[in-house]
């Protein structure tokens, strides 16, 4: 005992330093395992809330995703509409009359005045149309899509949806025929339906009189009133194509109905029939109508300033500077409406704010989820704030 005695106290220095050496060691080892256990596998009270960033930066990116797809197929399909109108609205018939020199050119001018109004109007209203209908069917899509991602990841097992929809290719497909059908039938029907109203509003108005952007704008607008008039829902009117409007639905007003045979099997025609109804309540609900108008009046906007430009060349062309007027006969500002094709600008689509925000609100409804194990807090919205400066 003495021995051991005698010992410790003239090794009491190196045995201290011994024991704060293998204690820290074993202290930093045991730090390190658990440091290493957190970031491999993450320990219950992190893993929430690494999730829910994780979710966040996921949605806003596949969000952005399908943003840039709507936005694609805006723009792949201005041309096709621009097609149908000018089948629609076509002049040249009259065009090819003229150069015979008949006795009713006056009349003939006058069917190519109504015509050429009548092509701007129907360009910018089906625009705005298939615009919006696009961001309303693909951001339904992305958000299923969305939770369809998030229930079928390995890393979220946890995670299940009892409100889950899988969206087949054939059924994404057939929803989607609905903007086809628009720039096919609907169309046709619209370019109908304005060409009267058209007439009415500029029938009296004579070919040599001048015609200034302003009063232009002035009867465009009387001519949209009237157009609008028609259908408290006007909108509705153009997308029943294939699908017959009925009321007596238990969930809303209206309910399309599907008036052919859809290649879907029960169950995804049942889905069908809903998602008809959603895009409907959509095209009824206030945030539809007025970022409807916002487009509608950039588009117009854009439509006349480039107007006045184009009539400013001509008028340059015969006039001083200091006597200008920016007006034209009717009979000169026909070619020059006939000249322009719209989308003049198609970034005014694209980028106008109201749109995205309401494809943005779209894509949120539809990608969340209702069940209290998952539920909206846990996950996180779509960040507006960084939603907007992507956008600006």
């Amino acid at each position: 005992m003495s021995l051991v005695f005698r010992f410790g106290k003239r090794h009491k220095k190196k045995l201290v330093f011994s024991a704060f050496l293998f204690g820290g060691s074993y202290a930093f080892i045991k730090y390190s395992i658990y440091k290493i256990k957190k970031s491999l596998f993450l320990l219950p009270e992190d893993s929430r809330l690494v999730k829910k960033e994780y979710l966040k930066s996921k949605k806003f990116d596949h969000y952005l995703a399908i943003k840039k797809t709507s936005d694609d197929a805006i723009l792949s399909i201005f041309e096709s509409i621009q097609e149908q109108i000018n089948n629609n609205l076509s002049s040249n018939e009259y065009l090819e009359q003229l150069k015979l020199k008949p006795p009713n050119k006056l009349e003939l001018w006058e069917k190519i005045k109504i015509l050429s109004v009548s092509k701007c109007l129907a360009s910018i209203y089906s625009m705005v149309i298939v615009s919006i209908l696009t961001k309303i069917e693909l951001n339904i899509v992305g958000g299923f899509l969305f939770r369809q991602i998030v229930t079928d990841g390995s890393s979220f097992d946890n995670i299940k949806s009892s409100s889950q929809i899988n969206l087949s290719a054939k059924f994404q497909k057939k929803y989607l025929e609905n903007i086809e059908k628009f720039s096919q039938e609907g169309i046709k029907k619209l370019c109908l339906n304005i060409r009267p109203i058209v007439e009415k509003v500029f029938e009296n108005i004579n070919l040599k009189e001048n015609i200034g952007t302003e009063y232009l704008n002035e009867k465009l607008e009387l001519t949209m009133e009237l157009f609008e008039a028609q259908n408290d829902d006007f909108v509705t009117e153009y997308l029943s194509f294939g699908y017959s409007i009925t009321k007596g639905s238990l969930e809303s007003e209206y309910c399309l109905v599907d008036a052919s045979n859809p290649m879907v099997d029960h169950v995804e025609e049942n889905i069908l029939s809903d998602l008809n109804n959603e895009t409907l309540d959509l095209i009824l609900c206030e945030d539809f109508k007025q970022t409807f108008r916002t487009i509608f009046d950039d588009l117009k906007n854009d439509l006349l300033n480039n107007l006045s430009s184009l009539m400013l060349t001509q008028i340059l062309k015969r006039e001083s500077p200091e006597k200008i007027s920016i007006s034209l006969p009717f009979a000169k500002l026909i070619p020059i409406l006939n000249q322009i094709k719209l989308p003049l600008n198609k970034n005014i689509i694209i980028d106008n704010i109201s749109l995205n925000i309401f494809s943005a609100n779209i894509y949120e409804a539809f990608s969340y989820f209702p069940e209290e194990s998952f539920n909206y807090d846990s996950m996180g919205g779509l960040d507006v704030n960084m939603l907007l400066k992507e956008l600006v």
